[in-house]
C-alpha cells in the first residue's frame, strides 16, 4: 500500500486527531488512518493478501463504535432485587419470564394464601416471608423494589410499600389510591394491557404521527363466562384506559348502553376533544373456550388495528377444522416488569403513572353512572 501524498502539518491540524486508531489481534496489527489520505493498492499475486488490509481497516472503523468492558469491570450495573407479594398463580407467571428479565432478579416472596408457601420456588432462589409485616420490617434490606399482585381492596399492602420507601409495581388499582400519590417513592400501576406487542405497535404508529390525529377508536372484547371479572369496574377499566391513552386525555362526554335483560353486554361511547370518539363493546356471554379482542384506530392520515384473527391458524385433523390462536404468552407481563425495572435504574418516571390509573377509574365510574341513569355524562377534563 502506497499513499499518493503524505499528510501535511496543515491537514493534521485540521483533523486534530486521527480518525481511528485500531488495534487488532492483541496488538499484532496496528492501523492508523488520516481523513485526507487517498490509498492505492498495488496488485498482489495473492488476492487474499490484497484484500486483507481493506478488511482490517473496515474492522478497525467498526470497533471505534463499540466498547468492550474488561472481564473484571467494576462499573457493572447493580441488579435490582425484587420481592413479589401475591398468590401461586402470580408466582408461576412471573417465574415463567424470569430468564427474560434484564438487570433484575427475584429475591423474596410473600404468599397471600398460606397454602402457597412453596410457590416461591418458581421464582428461583428466593426467601419466603410469612407476611408483609415481616417483609417490610425484618427483611426490608433484602430487596430493592416490590411487585404486588393482590386484590383491589388490599390497599394497606400498598400503603406499607410506600411507607417503606420501596418502588412498587401494583395491580390492580381500582379505588382508595389518591392518598398513595403523596408518597415520595415510585408507584407504577400495573396496566398489562398496554404492553401487548400488538397494542404497542399501534401506539408507536400513532405517536410517530403516521396516523395523524386520532379520530375513531373501536374496541371489541368478547369473553367466555369463566374469563369474565365479577366486578363491572374490572371489566371496563382496561378498555377505558386504552381509549384515554390513545387520545391522550379523558373524554368530555360518556354514554353507556347496559340493559337489565342482558347484563353480560355493555357498550359505551366516549367523546373526546376535537371530535374524537371511541366506541367500545364488551360481551361476556361467549361459549366456553377462547376469547376475542380487536382494536382499530383511524386517524387523519392513516389507520392501524390489532386483531386476534391475525393470530389464528386453521387445524385440520379429520373432523371439524379448528382455529387455533397463537398465544402472545407473557410478553405483556414481561414488558411491563422490564419497564418498571428500567425506570428504577434510570431514575425516571415509569410510562404508566398513578394519575393514569386515577383517570381510568374516574372514566369507568362515569361509564357506570351513565348506564344507571341512561343519560350522557359530560365533564371537562381538568388540565
Amino acid at each position: 500500500m502506497h499513499p499518493t501524498k503524505k499528510p501535511t502539518e496543515k491537514s493534521r491540524d485540521n483533523d486534530n486527531v486521527p480518525a481511528r486508531l485500531g488495534e487488532l489481534m492483541h496488538g499484532l496489527i496496528f492501523v492508523r488512518i488520516w481523513h485526507d489520505w487517498s490509498f492505492e493498492f498495488v496488485k498482489q499475486a495473492n488476492d487474499a493478501e490484497y484484500l486483507l488490509l481493506p478488511q482490517q481497516i473496515g474492522l478497525a472503523r467498526r470497533m471505534s463504535r463499540e466498547t468492550f468492558p474488561g472481564p473484571h469491570d467494576n462499573g457493572r450495573q447493580k441488579m435490582i432485587r425484587l420481592a413479589l407479594i401475591g398468590q401461586a398463580k402470580a408466582a408461576k407467571s412471573y417465574g415463567a419470564i424470569r430468564t427474560r428479565l434484564h438487570r433484575a432478579v427475584w429475591a423474596a416472596f410473600v404468599p397471600l394464601t398460606a397454602s402457597d408457601g412453596q410457590a416461591g420456588q418458581a421464582l428461583g432462589q428466593v426467601t419466603t416471608a410469612p407476611s408483609t409485616e415481616v417483609l417490610f420490617t425484618e427483611q426490608a434490606n433484602d430487596f430493592d423494589a416490590v411487585v404486588i399482585d393482590a386484590d383491589p381492596g388490599q390497599a394497606a399492602v400498598l400503603a406499607k410499600a410506600a411507607a417503606a420507601g420501596k418502588p412498587a409495581l401494583a395491580s390492580p388499582l381500582l379505588a382508595d389510591i389518591a392518598a398513595l400519590g403523596q408518597a415520595d417513592t415510585m408507584l407504577m400501576p400495573a396496566h398489562t394491557w398496554r404492553f401487548l406487542p400488538s397494542i404497542q405497535a399501534v401506539k408507536r404508529s400513532l405517536d410517530a404521527g403516521k396516523l395523524g390525529a386520532p379520530g375513531l377508536l373501536r374496541i371489541h372484547r368478547w369473553l367466555p363466562p369463566e374469563a369474565t371479572p365479577e366486578s363491572l369496574t374490572e371489566r371496563i377499566l382496561p378498555d377505558a384506559d386504552l381509549a384515554c391513552w390513545m387520545f391522550g386525555g379523558a373524554p368530555e362526554k360518556v354514554w353507556t348502553l347496559l340493559t337489565p335483560s342482558n347484563p353480560d353486554y355493555i357498550q359505551f361511547h366516549l367523546g373526546f376533544a376535537n371530535g374524537g370518539m371511541a366506541m367500545i363493546d364488551i360481551a361476556c356471554s361467549l361459549p366456553a373456550g377462547g376469547d376475542y379482542f380487536s382494536l382499530s384506530i383511524t386517524g387523519g392520515t392513516g389507520a392501524a388495528y390489532a386483531d386476534d384473527h391475525h393470530n389464528m391458524n386453521l387445524l385440520y385433523a379429520g373432523d371439524q377444522p379448528n382455529a387455533l390462536r397463537a398465544s402472545q404468552g407473557h410478553t405483556d407481563l414481561a414488558g411491563q416488569l422490564q419497564e418498571f425495572v428500567d425506570a428504577i435504574h434510570e431514575q425516571r418516571q415509569a410510562t404508566v403513572l398513578l394519575k393514569d390509573a386515577m383517570r381510568a377509574i374516574a372514566v369507568t365510574e362515569q361509564i357506570i353512572e351513565s348506564a344507571s341513569s341512561n343519560h350522557v355524562i359530560e365533564q371537562k377534563e381538568n388540565s
